[in-house]
């Protein structure tokens, strides 16, 4: 029987601006139900890990409660965005993902599971220039020569691209054209089967050019829901996670807690990622109390 690997993204947990932690707790309870024995995870674990360090810690803790082994890859809210910044957004850096490492592991990896190899990357490093981007091809082309045959899944924060590799644009939304470079080899020669993502927080199944993609959707909150103005790429918006089981062709399987709360945060950044960095970043609200909460007596 192959094994049951629950896909979840997007969480966003933070212990000073707990916006999101309700639906964590329902996913919890959906998870210990689904009894995976694998959970993967593709980033942005935090609100905003490269401003708040303590919400890499906190999701950290958090993870510790996940029912089954997890894996995880650092997402642009962990670690900062890929570089060049196009949004006035925070961008990776040495310090950033040192920081990730002390408190996840290793931001790549691989693993055996099901006659698959699932290779994990940091898709934000890409075009940085720093060491780790060498060390992480490096890293890579082992990982495709160990495989031995195997049909390699891999498993990155930002999705590779919307309809084709090819495509020439640079968007916060997905890989960077140059960036595309570090697996474009491996997805032409097929050894890669499956690629799994999240980061755009819906949910899409689809074939490009031969090699099938999963968009994981978010937990935490979804982004104009009703399609006004973020482009439709034929995704579904609403908060969830997936099953998948890996085999000779894997099957996923869509979930969408009816208890979860579908939080639409598109007002926050339809004037840009500004104001994202207002509600979720460091500055405190004056009107909050340290003072912990203390149940009345019945």
């Amino acid at each position: 029987m192959a094994n049951r690997i629950a896909l979840i993204s997007d969480i966003h947990l933070s212990r000073a601006r707990p916006y999101f932690h309700a639906n964590w707790e329902i996913l919890l309870e959906e998870l210990a139900a689904e009894a995976p024995d694998l959970i993967l995870i593709s980033g942005d674990l935090a609100l905003d890990g490269p401003h708040r360090e303590d919400d890499l810690a906190f999701a950290r803790a958090q993870l510790d409660r996940l029912p089954a082994p997890w894996h995880a890859v650092p997402g642009n809210h962990d670690i900062g965005n890929a570089r060049p910044d196009l949004r006035g957004e925070a961008v990776v850096t040495e310090a950033r993902r040192e920081a990730w490492t002390h408190y996840f592991g290793p931001a790549w990896w691989s693993l055996d599971v099901d006659g698959w190899r699932v290779v994990g990357l940091d898709s934000l490093v890409c075009g940085s220039g720093f060491p780790a981007e060498t060390e992480q091809a490096a890293f890579l082309h082992g990982a495709f020569a160990g495989a031995e045959g195997r049909p390699v899944a891999l498993l990155f924060h930002k999705p590779l691209c919307d309809q084709s590799m090819l495509e020439p644009a640079m968007s916060q939304s997905f890989w960077y054209p140059a960036a595309r470079a570090l697996v474009a080899d491996a997805l032409q020669q097929g050894a890669v089967r499956l690629v799994i993502s999240g980061h755009l927080h819906e949910a899409r199944d689809r074939m490009i050019e031969g090699i099938r993609h999963l968009w994981v959707p978010g937990t935490a909150f979804v982004q104009d829901m009703a399609v006004e103005w973020v482009p439709d790429r034929g995704g579904r918006r609403r908060v969830g996670f997936m099953m998948l089981e890996l085999g000779t062709t894997p099957r996923a399987f869509p979930r969408e807690p009816s208890r979860m709360f579908n939080t639409d945060i598109g007002s926050w950044l339809r004037d840009g990622i500004g104001h994202y960095a207002v509600i979720a970043g460091p500055a405190p609200y004056l009107g909050l109390t340290t003072a912990p909460f203390i149940a009345e007596a019945a």
